[in-house]
């Protein structure tokens, strides 16, 4: 007969949650740099091949609005599923690091150093995405160019502050993403706590940098080889409008991520 106070409960508890949360962040932290590199490279891959699939729906003019926004958010998803469960080092979750930092168990330069080595190493996978996309000639596909374009220019036109702030939704609910995840036990569990968040974030056009990070130098790399499609104003995607957005959207992801991990330590933490 089934011991019932031996069987474990299907999810973590939120207290429970915010402990692992902490606890990664002296595990992050303490990463040696030939580990963390590899993994963070791999964590912008993921994120770039979320992006690329997104891509294929926000390419189809026939799909209603909605449709095509939810179903883009849906399959981008795929990106933080893989960085959950196959294992990778991503900026917007590692925004939560500086809980640990609050709570003492590492210091707020430690917290600082990991977000700066995460975010080059995103950068540095996003970048290499770009590059084989690029050579696969993927953007010859139907409609893909006009779609892999249209997308960097909704993202290049509107001014740092409002950039700045879709940063601070989409990493809430990005970050929401990771703590569901967090709570699972199993794959399925990580799977299905992902899908939801991350679609709401990606439907909605908020702001994730390091999705950005393979969105907008793809769109750049796109215009040098002398892609125009009709009705795409190509004036928009320059160095330093990618400047701007990245700056931004990094620091909204990062206000919003550290101010999530620190609501629950202040809910949670041991007095």
């Amino acid at each position: 007969m089934t011991d019932i106070s031996a069987v474990r409960p299907d999810a973590l508890t939120p207290k429970e949650i915010t402990e692992k949360v902490l606890s990664l962040s002296v595990t992050k932290t303490a990463m040696p740099w030939r580990t963390q590199l590899p993994l963070t490279a791999l964590a912008g891959f993921y994120i770039g091949l979320g992006g690329l699939f997104c891509t294929l729906f926000m390419s189809d003019a026939s799909l209603p609005f909605a449709v095509q926004k939810f179903l883009g958010g849906v399959v981008f998803s795929l990106g933080l599923f893989l960085v959950l469960v196959a294992g990778a080092e991503l900026y917007t979750g590692n925004t939560m690091v500086i809980a640990g930092s609050a709570d003492g168990r590492i210091s707020w330069g430690a917290s600082a150093a990991n977000l700066v080595r995460v975010w080059l190493g995103n950068l540095l996978g996003a970048l290499v995405l770009v590059f084989l996309v690029y050579f696969a000639h993927v953007a010859d596909m139907g409609n893909m160019a006009r779609g892999m374009m249209s997308v960097a220019v909704g993202k290049l036109s509107g001014d740092w502050m409002t950039i700045m702030v879709k940063g601070i939704l989409c990493n809430l609910l990005v970050c929401l993403g990771v703590w569901v995840g967090y709570a699972g036990r199993t794959v399925a569990d990580k799977s299905l706590g992902v899908i939801l968040p991350v679609s709401a974030f990606v439907a909605l056009g908020f702001e994730h940098c390091i999705a950005n990070m393979y969105f907008l130098p793809l769109a750049f790399v796109l215009k040098l080889a002398g892609y125009a499609p009709e009705g795409v104003n190509l004036d928009v995607i320059t160095l330093a409008n990618i400047a701007k957005n990245l700056s931004a959207a990094t620091v909204g992801n990062t206000i919003a991520g550290a101010a999530l991990a620190l609501v629950y330590w202040t809910a949670f933490r041991k007095r």
